[in-house]
């Protein structure tokens, strides 16, 4: 994981997405990109006639303060890269280059979903933080990138901790999505102290399959030298993301990793998912690839 991919909003949680970048593009010598995509003029121009309804703006007026609060937001996200570039990279520029870590920014007019999902797909891992509702990136628009990206995407909770990979926690299902998130996290397995294999099973039946499952991937994973754990979980319908994610918390774990959507998108709208409830909320740093 050498590239590192942080998109930028120009909101406050912008902090908490860099500090989670650089945790873990230290030990990795990575290179961090971070990207603000400022709405094009038609974006401004569409989000303008979408809005007019319901105001005393004019739509001369309205467009010309969507204009200011996206130039706003672009000024934030260049100020809040140059924040956490002073303080972590130009004040220990020696110790910087001797890690081989580093960071730029950049900024292009566009329309934010898609143009970082494309740019995305030229980075090893995507780090975001979960935005607050009034914010872009919504928890839909970080699923449409997660979908359409087909790359790792790393989600920070609200307070960043101060480590993130010591101690790895798997969300081991036999499914693609779960195979395929174990491939691609591992770089950071390899270097973590431990790693816990979790699978959860709804149906007290299939309880030693569902361990048995997580043995066996451990049993791989340790042929690599990681020091591995398996359990295997029983949860009532609809709460497996819960217990697992509240076994990892109670282990130690500073991250997760999981893969996203084995269900369609719509199934997991429709009837709540695992993939779901860990981009809603999740105090431990969720490692997700679709």
């Amino acid at each position: 994981m050498k590239n590192l991919l942080v998109p930028l909003a120009g909101f406050a949680h912008d902090k908490n997405a860099l500090e989670a970048a650089f945790l873990l593009g230290w030990p990795l010598d990575a290179a961090i990109e971070a990207l603000h995509v400022q709405p094009e003029p038609m974006k401004i121009v569409l989000s303008a006639a979408a809005h007019q309804f319901g105001t005393s703006y004019s739509n001369r007026e309205l467009l010309a303060e969507l204009q200011k609060q996206a130039a706003a937001h672009s000024a934030k996200a260049k100020e809040g890269f140059e924040l956490f570039h002073k303080q972590h990279l130009a004040a220990h520029a020696f110790a910087s280059a001797q890690s081989g870590v580093s960071a730029v920014f950049r900024c292009m007019e566009g329309d934010p979903v898609p143009d970082v999902t494309s740019a995305a797909r030229f980075h090893d891992l995507v780090v975001m933080a979960r935005a607050p509702q009034n914010a872009p990136f919504s928890t839909e628009q970080i699923a449409m990138m997660l979908v359409g990206c087909g790359r790792p995407m790393l989600l920070t909770p609200e307070k960043t901790p101060d480590a993130i990979g010591n101690t790895i926690a798997i969300a081991w299902k036999e499914k693609a999505e779960a195979a395929r998130a174990v491939t691609a996290a591992m770089p950071l397995l390899k270097r973590a102290k431990k790693v816990i294999v979790l699978s959860v099973e709804e149906h007290a039946n299939q309880a030693a399959a569902c361990s048995a499952s997580a043995e066996h991937l451990a049993s791989q994973l340790a042929r690599h030298g990681m020091n591995v754990e398996a359990r295997g979980l029983v949860a009532k319908s609809n709460a497996g993301a819960d217990v697992l994610v509240e076994s990892a918390k109670q282990s130690g774990a500073d991250l997760i990793v999981s893969g996203a959507y084995s269900h369609s998108r719509m199934r997991e709208l429709m009837f709540g998912g695992f993939t779901r409830r860990l981009l809603a909320a999740c105090d431990v740093p969720v490692m997700l690839l679709h």
